[in-house]
């Protein structure tokens, strides 16, 4: 018997290799579902119109075919085409087809998940909107924001009526100011926008211009006579008041009324007569003069 075996085994092996490749043939054959998941192309969508809330990246494609066909079917070519030139303004209902994913002809799409989409879809606008300087930090509380420029004045942005309608500004991303006593600072800034807004410049270039606080007063001095060489004359005010705007930083200062004049200007050629000349006044960095008592005088040159 033992040796009947031995004569026979290879046959009993060709037996059992048969077995299993007819046994894989049959069972490859059979029926299965699986599903997989593909990416959303959509198509069709008009230019003035988007897509704000609803939409999907990808949907679940529930396939049905042979072990074989789907160990060999090549999810990453796939993709399901979303038509939606039919949409309008406002809300939109779409029903999925499985059908429509370009499958291999021996595998069957059954089922798309979700089977539905609900859009909110957006009218696209354009706007023209001044632009709105964005700052932080802590200067002196002698200083502060006298002016801001931006370079355009005036950007045009694209987006969805919803979000673009009731803008006002756009607004840049904040500049930090880290001076006590700043003057004036220019940055090249970025603008602060909405992911689905898009503008027609990446930034813009602001300038802010800062100064110290000024406090009005009047100051009361004698009027100076300058390039009177060779001259006999006469004022009839030799005094005047004016209303000025100053720092407070220089009010601080000891002497500051020595640091302003009060002045006419005469001509080394004058001939004798009467004239009517302006008073000037000679101030420190950022004062103003609001008002002056008298603003000329007369002079008599003999």
């Amino acid at each position: 018997m033992l040796n009947k075996i031995r004569s026979n085994w290879q046959y009993r092996i060709m037996a059992l290799v048969m077995a299993l490749f007819f046994w894989y043939l049959i069972s490859g054959q059979d029926k299965v579902e699986m599903w997989v998941e593909v990416p959303v192309e959509i198509s069709g969508l008009s230019e003035d119109l988007s897509v704000s809330s609803g939409m999907v990246d990808k949907v679940r494609i529930r396939c049905r075919a042979t072990r074989t066909m789907l160990g060999r079917m090549d999810v990453g070519r796939l993709a399901y085409n979303l038509d939606l030139s039919g949409v309008e303004q406002g809300s939109n209902v779409i029903n999925l087809d499985p059908k429509r994913i370009d499958l291999p002809r021996a595998i069957q799409a059954m089922e798309i998940a979700p089977s539905r989409l609900e859009l909110e879809v957006d009218r696209i606008i354009t706007r023209d909107l001044p632009v709105r300087i964005n700052w932080r930090g802590s200067i002196s509380p002698e200083y502060e924001l006298a002016d801001k420029v931006s370079v355009p004045e005036f950007i045009r942005v694209r987006g969805p009526e919803r979000l673009v309608r009731d803008m006002d500004s756009v607004q840049t991303r904040i500049i930090d100011i880290e001076e006590r006593m700043p003057g004036t600072i220019t940055r090249r800034i970025g603008l602060q926008l909405h992911p689905e807004i898009e503008a027609s410049i990446a930034e813009v270039r602001a300038e802010l211009i800062f100064m110290p606080v000024l406090e009005e007063i009047w100051v009361r001095k004698a009027i100076e006579v300058r390039n009177s060489e060779g001259l006999e004359y006469s004022l009839d005010e030799d005094h005047m008041r004016a209303n000025l705007a100053l720092p407070k930083t220089f009010l601080r200062e000891p002497g500051w009324r020595e640091q302003i004049s009060y002045y006419i200007n005469l001509n080394k050629g004058m001939l004798p007569g009467v004239f009517e000349l302006p008073v000037h006044i000679d101030l420190p960095a950022y004062g103003r003069v609001l008002e002056k008592r008298p603003e000329t005088v007369q002079v008599i040159v003999k």
